[in-house]
């Protein structure tokens, strides 16, 4: 479920290397701060899933894919991301 591991501000661990380069991106960087800063003024960045526990990773509701990835309706799209444990 995980998307990546960062670090070093670098993506390592369970993204593919097809996702690597969109992991590092700016753009990537940018929305999942912005998606984080959001959960947390919401409920203090708890788990969407279990609602139990503190998130702490942004995850993809929709599997990123060779073909889906550059499609910022899905890669990008906050309503697309959930803040799991």
């Amino acid at each position: 479920m995980a998307d990546f591991i960062p670090r070093k501000g670098r993506c390592f661990g369970v993204a593919k290397p097809f996702a690597r380069d969109f992991y590092d991106s700016k753009q990537w960087k940018q929305c999942r701060k912005a998606y984080i800063s959001k959960r947390r003024a919401a409920d203090g960045g708890m788990c969407e899933q279990c609602k139990e526990r503190l998130g702490y990773m942004v995850h993809h509701k929709i599997q990123l894919t060779p073909d889906n990835i550059n499609n910022t309706e899905i890669s990008l799209n906050p309503e697309l991301l959930e803040y799991v444990c």
